[in-house]
């Protein structure tokens, strides 16, 4: 797709595009070669292999900037990414996995205001990348409650590998935050003189939602060692009370194993060995120190 760059992003058609001035192309890598792209347009080859992007960055060459983002997976949604070019006032999105389109019908949904150039578009490409990002940060919130419900109500049968993958998106989201607001610094820092006003005013609006994002992302990650640390005292209770069964059995067991021990000496004047009553009056003893130990334990609350 290919798009006019004014008040008003207005749908172009490529045979309709006589000068390369005030254009943004939204293009699939198949697509480039048709294209007949300006050179300078052009990403790198190496910036071509899409499989080898693994973070967000951003490249400042002489008459061009140029960007890598690399958007981590979702459940159900695998790793995206996306590449643009900026060279003077034209941008071409590489868009292998729709990323860009997305965003730019979401920039054509936003209210209209002043933006009448690539770096306009740029800043609104950046606030429509992260606009739904509020609520997939709440969607991680409501994973980490219904595990937190679940520790409580002791139905954890899973929650080692659910945690595990929970903490692993919190960690990929985490970063992926801190890098584009690395990148967004960056062009702020070395190319602030390429914004104009309305610019400046919309990379400010996105390097505080960026804030907010890494920092909600932060209280997640805390939120989720919380949890993981009542589950620990979860798995610890339950093992004490374990303990404590065993530790009452083998107390009880005690005083039965004195008296199997005692009465298996078998020595020649033991005056039960020959009563004929010995045995059980052995079971009556063994029964009454095993009940004894029971009430014992019953009322000091022990058992």
């Amino acid at each position: 797709m290919y798009y006019r760059i004014g008040e008003t992003l207005s749908p172009v058609e490529r045979v309709g595009i006589t000068e390369w001035s005030a254009i943004a192309a939204v293009l699939r890598p198949e697509e480039l070669a048709d294209a007949a792209l300006p050179p300078e347009l052009l990403p790198p080859e190496n910036m071509r292999k899409i499989e080898s992007i693994r973070s967000c960055h951003l490249t400042l060459e002489r008459s061009r900037i140029l960007g890598e983002l690399h958007i981590p997976a979702r459940p159900q949604r695998a790793a995206r990414h996306v590449i643009f070019v900026w060279w003077k006032d034209c941008l071409l999105f590489l868009d292998p996995d729709g990323v860009a389109g997305e965003c730019v019908e979401r920039v054509l949904a936003m209210r209209p205001h002043h933006a009448d150039g690539a770096d306009d578009l740029l800043m609104d490409f950046f606030l429509a990348l992260i606009l739904e990002e509020p609520a997939s940060i709440q969607q991680l919130e409501e994973r980490i409650f219904g595990l937190e419900q679940a520790v409580l109500d002791n139905k954890t049968e899973r929650f080692i590998n659910q945690m595990s993958v929970l903490r692993r998106e919190l960690n990929q989201r985490s970063r992926y935050y801190a890098q584009l607001r690395n990148l967004t610094n960056t062009l702020q820092e070395n190319a602030g003189d390429l914004l104009d006003a309305c610019s400046q005013s919309r990379l400010q609006y996105v390097l505080r939602r960026l804030d907010s994002l890494c920092e909600e992302a932060e209280m997640l990650r805390e939120y989720a060692s919380q949890v993981s640390s009542e589950y620990q005292a979860q798995v610890d209770i339950a093992q004490n009370r374990i303990m404590k069964i065993l530790t009452v059995v083998t107390t009880v067991c005690m005083p039965l194993s004195l008296i199997a021990g005692w009465y298996g000496m078998n020595f020649m004047n033991m005056p039960e060995l020959h009563w004929a009553y010995g045995y059980p009056a052995v079971i009556a003893l063994s029964a009454l120190v095993v009940g004894g130990c029971i009430l014992y334990f019953r009322e000091k609350h022990l058992w």
